[in-house]
C-alpha cells in the first residue's frame, strides 16, 4: 500500500525519482517496474501508477465485459491502452514517455500523490488548486456527508 506525498523535479530527459517509500513497498512485492498511464481527476490531467500486481487487477477488470459497451471500451483504449510499462532504475528514477508528460502538463517541479493501490503523478500548480479544491470542500458538512467512509 502507497501513502504520502512527495515533492520531486523532473530532469531534462523525462527522469524522475521515484520516493523511497514507494521503491520501498515495490522492492517489498518483488517489483521493479510500474505501469504508468493517463488519467483525470477533477477535469484536470494527472498520471496514475501502479505497481505490476495492481495493474494487473485493473486490466482483470475488463475481462467478460460486454464487447459493445461504448463506455468501456473507450475507458480501456483510453486508460489501458495509454499505459506504459516503466522501469525503476539503479538510481530509483523512472523514465516518463514524452507523450505522457505532454499529457499531464508536467513541467519541472512534480507531485506523488499516493492512492492505496496507486500513486498519481501531478504538475505541481495543478496538484495545489486541487488540493485547494480539496481542502474548501472538507469545510462543506453537505459534501462530508456524501462520502461513503467512516472516521
Amino acid at each position: 500500500m502507497f501513502s504520502g506525498r512527495f515533492y520531486h523535479a523532473v530532469d531534462d530527459k523525462g527522469r524522475v525519482s521515484l520516493p523511497a517509500k514507494f521503491r520501498d513497498v515495490l522492492q517489498h512485492e518483488g517489483h521493479d517496474r510500474l505501469y504508468i498511464t493517463n488519467f483525470k481527476e477533477e477535469g484536470e490531467p494527472c498520471l496514475d501508477a501502479y505497481a505490476p500486481s495492481e495493474w494487473e487487477k485493473v486490466v482483470a477488470r475488463f475481462t467478460g465485459k460486454k464487447v459493445g459497451d461504448r463506455a468501456t471500451n473507450l475507458f480501456e483504449t483510453y486508460y489501458v491502452g495509454g499505459a506504459h510499462e516503466v522501469q525503476v532504475d539503479k538510481q530509483g528514477r523512472i523514465l516518463i514517455p514524452p507523450k505522457l508528460r505532454e499529457y499531464a502538463r508536467l513541467t519541472r517541479e512534480v507531485t506523488f500523490n499516493s492512492k492505496h493501490n496507486r500513486i498519481q503523478l501531478w504538475d505541481t500548480p495543478t496538484f495545489d488548486k486541487i488540493l485547494k479544491s480539496a481542502e474548501d470542500l472538507l469545510q462543506d458538512s453537505e459534501f462530508m456527508a456524501k462520502i461513503d467512509i467512516e472516521f
